[in-house]
């Protein structure tokens, strides 16, 4: 990327604003400003020495002084250092530039970054240098300084997401984000003053402003440490006693700034931690016993878990869960990672079972013996010994790996959590439905399932099922509050509000480590075709082209209710015309131990002109139902996270009926995208169904439109970017390599990126 000669200009103060100027900001906080001149160390003390921070001091104190003495002198000083502020800018992409900083973090080497902290103090002296001259260079500078405020970190900006709708700036934008208290509160002090003093701000900063203030105020609960305040929320960290001072002024600033309720009554905690004679002994004994540990295990750590130095660059991944390949959801989810990362990471497996024979291409390391398995006690905990065993002589010997991948947030969790930490790893977990398993609800229909499927066994088998099940539920509960305390970050598919957050919150889980994702569903694996195409392929199914196809995919289990479905479509039947009957047809494709009572069933209901079961099908298989159907019915009563099964009808192009199990099926069918039913309801289902028959053109409106929002919504590209971030960024030097030579390209000013 090359700036334009235009930028040079501009930075050079050639020309002037024209239009509304801010008012002159009042001073700057004066107990802030004091004590980040007195202690530097409190406020990046993760970063080198920056000289574009004292400047930026400098200018701030100059400002203060002109304001309270009217002495021009000082005016002039300010001007000084304001204009070597601006100096010492660098472009960051397109239309952004900031002032980076090179961060250390412990065990990595030195990167160039933005800090929110320097973003912010350069804004609080841009704003008042252009409220007192009016010159259009430092409203071109403020205007990119104020652009990195709205990037994403992984676009060269200082934001990150945090819980379901918030933004929180980063004191060192890197991922993963530590989420450091001094970053966020300097970018809202400086936020404030912009959107307070110049009416001609923008809406889109207002609202940024408005988000990132909420999202803080969310935050505090989780910065107040049971005893003494934490530094960042990523590592739990406690602030040093200046920088508890620190932030104490920061709220103080805040509230005063915002009259933000919250801030006043953390600043009440924070007055009350800095003033209790118990809270600094309880912080003293804290520190100094992890300064201790800290300094045993460094000499330790390499001795019991060497890690030789990697041959390429990619990221060693290690990639724990119950079998390989896996099934379903977690199968799709394993696919989609490779898909994305191919590039970056390098991925194995640890597993108990192998249930396939295409794993030549993968590196599998089992463990365990085949009655060890993860669903029944007091098998599980075996099944964990031996994997924790696996996982540890495999770093004994040298396979070290960077980021640790466990598939559930029980059982995989806790074998590979604690040693990954202790080894130096990061630990990412997907959960896929084990977090809500305990829901009130879901955890007696889950055992009223489990339960009806040892309905026709013999009676010691169930007492014997009774008993596993009383010692089982205790142990999943107490493996899940184990693991929790070593998991750095929990990926789970779904939309807020469908229970996640809040049994990860009843487990001692942090709502900042918990981040929710769109599952990935690339939609070129289901294109579309002609309608020739799609006649051609029916008929090789004995299907003809005017037929209306209902597909079912999914496992034959009695929580997919499939008797729901079965039912929905009798009565749907009952209410059409002979014609449409006629051509109504209804695929299912899968196995389990419901088959034969599936058939019994399509039997008592007559449905057997109707209905055709198809077996198991592979993933290319189940894209080739899709693609010939036109409806696709999803009856489940319980779920978590998204369907796998509805987003991939969605790509496909299938009009979907699908109940609201998982509730985020609510979410993805509104707007016309489909149709979302109650869970076992056969009347609704039955309307839905007889409404898309007698209705071909919405069944294609409705296909249509599903797949858009997939394309724009769930996209490998979204799915790589939250893999970034849970797993690590530091390429901003990527976007600062050609910063300021000019694009030779036979145009005098042009931009080149």
């Amino acid at each position: 990327m090359s700036i334009s000669y235009e930028y040079e200009e501009i930075r050079s103060g050639s020309e002037h604003q024209t239009g509304d100027l801010p008012q002159r900001p009042g001073p700057y906080p004066v107990a802030v400003l004091e004590h980040c001149q007195k202690h530097p160390l409190a406020v990046l003390s993760s970063a080198a020495h920056t000289t574009e921070l004292q400047v930026a001091w400098r200018a701030l104190a100059h400002w203060n002084r002109y304001l309270k003495e009217n002495d021009p002198q000082e005016q002039h000083l300010f001007l000084e250092e304001a204009n070597h502020l601006l100096a010492l800018e660098q472009p960051i992409g397109a239309r952004a530039g900031g002032w980076p900083l090179t961060a250390r973090r412990p065990g990595e080497a030195p990167v160039p970054c933005l800090s929110a902290t320097v973003q912010s103090v350069a804004l609080a002296v841009l704003l008042r240098a252009l409220s007192i001259t009016g010159e259009a260079a430092y409203a071109a500078a403020l205007a990119r300084c104020l652009a990195t405020f709205h990037r994403d970190i992984l676009d060269g900006g200082i934001r990150t997401p945090l819980y379901a709708e918030g933004i929180f700036f980063e004191e060192l934008a890197l991922y993963p984000a530590f989420h450091h208290f001094n970053g966020m509160a300097f970018a809202l002090l400086s936020l404030q003053e912009l959107v307070a003093s110049w009416s001609a701000c923008d809406e889109e900063s207002r609202k940024l402003f408005q988000q990132a203030l909420a999202t803080f105020e969310q935050s505090l609960d989780e910065f107040a440490g049971p005893y003494w305040p934490y530094r960042e929320l990523a590592t739990r960290s406690l602030a040093t006693p200046q920088e508890l001072a620190l932030q104490s002024v920061l709220l103080s600033a805040l509230s005063t700034a915002t009259e933000s309720k919250a801030c006043a009554r953390a600043l009440l905690r924070w007055s009350h931690f800095s003033g209790s004679k118990l809270c600094r002994l309880r912080y003293q004994l804290q520190h100094l016993g992890r300064a201790v540990i800290r300094r045993v295990w460094h000499c330790w750590q390499p001795r019991l878990f060497p890690r030789p130095v990697a041959a390429s660059g990619q990221l060693r991944v290690c990639v724990p869960l119950p079998a390989f390949p896996a099934m379903g959801g977690v199968l799709t989810v394993l696919e989609a990672v490779e898909q994305v990362t191919q590039d970056l990471w390098q991925m194995e497996y640890l597993t108990r079972a192998l249930t396939g024979q295409e794993t030549d291409r993968y590196v599998v390391h089992r463990f365990g013996r085949p009655w060890m398995g993860a669903s029944h006690f007091p098998f599980v905990w075996f099944y964990v010994l031996a994997g924790t065993a696996k996982l540890f002589a495999l770093l004994r010997r040298g396979r070290s790996f960077d980021l640790v991948l466990p598939q559930d947030a029980v059982f995989s969790a806790l074998l590979s959590a604690p040693l990954a930490r202790l080894s130096g790893a990061r630990v990412v977990c997907i959960d896929h439905g084990h977090l809500t398993l305990l829901q009130e609800d879901v955890h007696q229909q889950h055992l009223a399932e489990r339960r009806h499927l040892l309905a026709h066994r013999s009676r010691l088998r169930r007492l014997i099922g009774r008993l596993q099940e009383w010692c089982y539920w205790p142990s999943y509960r107490l493996m899940l509050r184990l693991a929790a305390r070593f998991v750095d970050q929990y990926l789970v598919p779904g939309v807020p509000g469908d229970g996640v957050e809040t049994m990860a919150a009843r487990f001692g889980i942090p709502a900042s480590r918990v981040v929710r994702f769109a599952s990935m569903v690339n939609v070129e694996y289901y294109p579309s075709l002609t309608r020739e195409e799609r006649a051609g392929r029916r008929q090789k199914h004995g299907l003809q082209a005017e037929d209306t196809v209902v597909a079912i995919a999914c496992r034959l289990t009695p929580e997919k209710g499939l008797d729901i479905a079965l039912e929905s479509l009798a009565r749907a039947l009952q209410q059409l015309p002979y014609a449409q009957r006629a051509s109504v047809r209804l695929i299912i494709a899968g196995e389990g131990p419901l088959r034969q009572e599936i058939e019994e069933t399509i039997q008592r209901l007559q449905l057997e002109s109707y209905c055709s079961l198809w077996g198991e099908l592979s993933a290319p298989q189940i894209a080739h139902l899709l693609s010939i159907s036109d409806i696709f019915l999803y009856t489940s009563t319980r779920g978590a996270c998204f369907s796998m099964a509805v987003l991939e009808a969605m790509a496909a192009g299938c009009a979907v009926i699908a109940s609201t199990r998982p509730p985020s099926n609510a979410a993805l069918l509104a707007e016309g995208r489909g149709i979302a039913v109650q869970p076992a309801d056969v009347e609704e289902t039955a309307r839905a169904l007889v409404r898309l028959i007698e209705n071909p053109t919405l069944c294609r409106q409705m296909g249509q439109a599903a797949r858009a929002y997939i394309a724009d919504h769930h996209s490998p590209e979204s799915f790589r970017r939250v893999l970034l971030r849970a797993s690590g960024w530091a390429n901003l030097e990527q976007l600062l390599e050609g910063k300021v030579r000019a694009a030779h390209t036979g145009r005098e000013g042009e931009v080149e990126d």
